[in-house]
């Protein structure tokens, strides 16, 4: 009997009549963008169609493939807001030269994000990622700061500033996304370890400060925290974390010297500035070294990690109605003592994920089973199809906003735009045309005039009508849309190539119908 639920317990969980699942190969489309960030390779989808492989086949390669870390770092950024354009901290406080200012930025951001990632590759408990003894670090990040790093690139490094283990929690790029400064006292960071590792935003609580005009009073604040109730019943919690977290906290603002570095010398400042002892939620630790076993403990940690987990692939917010598929989730993560793949690979079979569309009308303005492609699957995808990547003085377009297009593509700055865009507009518009042309003139030189073979296999000599045009255009309309062309598909595409060859030449016109293919709805969405 024992056994039998054991085997019950790992399988896919039944249908939902509410959602609409797609087709074999365009759900392979999907998990490939999610997964790899790539499109499936013509050989995967001939082999789907053949039936010698199955979507769950493919989908279990994707969980193994190499590619899936960097769609976790991307994935969880969305969450975790690490990645922006400017820290408190800017590269020439390093004496660094402004080409390599890109490079500080992304390296800073995307620290925490690697830690989490290569647990997950690793196959290790997801409690890792508070309770690690080393950080992510590659050849950027081992010069500026106290690190122990073998070189050559992102690698598991050390910190010798005598911080605390705590995983995530001792890196410096957590820290300098989430500032604090001298009246905040951590405040903000404890409510950004709530809601980052508990799913619970103290900042999202209503608050009445009906009858509070003590706030305005000298040392108002500090009183009402600890006498007005409306205060009290969040910072009871909220103090205690705070107070656990001076070791990275800062009287000076700015300086690379302070934020560069672990202060173990300041750990008990608590005492002078919040008279409130470090704890978790009632339970009194020691600090950050206690800290991160703390919340691995919490049965509050699991449950977040799985809402986040299902967040980011459902690509939409988790709502009440779920809660007892995420209880399901959560029950399976535990189940597979808390490794990342087995839960990426259970949200993957949920309906929720596979929907290509729904039955009930009052889903739709909720679902989001029509996804835009990220500014990170556009680099990633278009690297690999193309050898295309959109770079200027050494930022990359589609991963910053202070000189590219990241939000613009409905991206994600980790400040001022902190959830994806879902729905298409007119920036994102002009933006994709953009990104489309000049994929599209990038391969049509590349492959046409270069002698390359990236995406074209045709020559600049073959027309409509001739077997390797058509193949070619049948070839490219699986590739992007996960799908056989019609021959009125094949008519279209064959009339725009020969009109624009007509007034122009055939790398021009090459150029012309991959843009338009790269921008259709099928390839811009999955």
């Amino acid at each position: 009997m024992i056994a039998l639920l054991l085997s019950c317990g790992t399988e896919a969980p039944p249908p939902d009549p509410r959602y609409v699942p797609l087709e074999d190969a365009v759900l392979v489309r999907r998990l490939s963008l999610d997964l790899r960030g790539v499109l499936p390779g013509e050989d995967e989808l001939s082999a789907l169609a053949a039936q010698d492989v199955s979507w769950q086949d493919l989908r279990d390669d994707y969980l193994e493939d190499a590619r899936l870390e960097e769609r976790l770092v991307a994935l969880l950024a969305e969450q975790w807001l690490t990645r922006v354009d400017t820290f408190e901290v800017q590269f020439y406080d390093y004496h660094l030269d402004s080409t390599e200012e890109f490079a500080f930025e992304k390296a800073i951001g995307e620290e925490p994000l690697r830690l989490m990632a290569h647990i997950a590759m690793e196959d290790r408990p997801w409690t890792e990622t508070v309770t690690a003894d080393y950080t992510m670090a590659n050849d950027m990040l081992a010069d500026i700061w106290s690190l122990d790093h073998p070189g050559g690139g992102w690698q598991e490094a050390t910190y010798t500033d005598l911080r605390p283990a705590a995983g995530v929690l001792s890196t410096n790029g957590l820290w300098w996304r989430y500032v604090t400064n001298i009246s905040n006292l951590n405040r903000s960071r404890a409510a950004a370890i709530s809601n980052l590792l508990l799913c619970t935003d103290p900042l999202s609580r209503p608050v009445s400060f009906a009858g509070s005009s003590q706030l305005a009073e000298s040392d108002g604040t500090a009183n009402a925290i600890q006498e007005d109730p409306y205060c009290v019943a969040c910072h009871a919690s909220i103090e205690p974390l705070a107070a656990s977290l001076f070791g990275f906290w800062s009287p000076v603002q700015y300086s690379a010297t302070e934020y560069g570095n672990y202060h173990a010398e300041r750990e008990s400042l608590w005492e002078t500035y919040l008279q409130v002892a470090p704890g978790w939620f009632g339970t009194p630790i020691e600090g950050l070294v206690d800290l991160g076993a703390a919340i691995a403990e919490d049965s509050r940690f699991a449950r977040c990690a799985t809402e986040r987990t299902a967040a980011m692939l459902w690509r939409r917010e988790v709502r009440a109605e779920d809660f007892n598929q995420i209880e399901d989730l959560r029950q399976k993560f535990v189940d597979d003592d808390l490794r990342m793949r087995a839960l990426l690979r259970a949200v993957t079979d949920t309906s929720a994920y596979q929907a290509g569309a729904v039955t009930e009308p009052s889903l739709e303005a909720v679902e989001n089973t029509q996804r835009l492609l990220t500014p990170d699957q556009w680099g990633t995808l278009l690297a690999d199809l193309t050898g295309f990547s959109w770079t200027w003085e050494g930022y990359d377009q589609l991963a910053n906003d202070t000189t590219g297009y990241r939000m613009l593509l409905g991206g994600v700055d980790g400040d001022s735009v902190t959830t994806p865009q879902h729905l298409p507009g007119l920036t994102w518009a002009v933006s994709t045309g953009k990104l489309a042309e000049a994929a599209a003139a990038h391969v049509a030189q590349a492959d046409l005039v270069d002698g390359g073979s990236t995406l074209l296999t045709v020559t600049a000599d073959d027309r409509p009508g001739d077997a390797p045009f058509t193949a070619q255009l049948s070839s490219l309309h699986l590739r992007l849309f996960a799908a056989p062309p019609t021959s009125d598909e094949l008519d279209d595409l064959a009339s725009l190539w020969s009109d624009m060859a007509e007034i122009s030449d055939p790398v021009t016109a090459w150029t012309g119908v991959l843009s338009v293919m790269l921008r259709d709805p099928r390839m811009v969405s999955y």
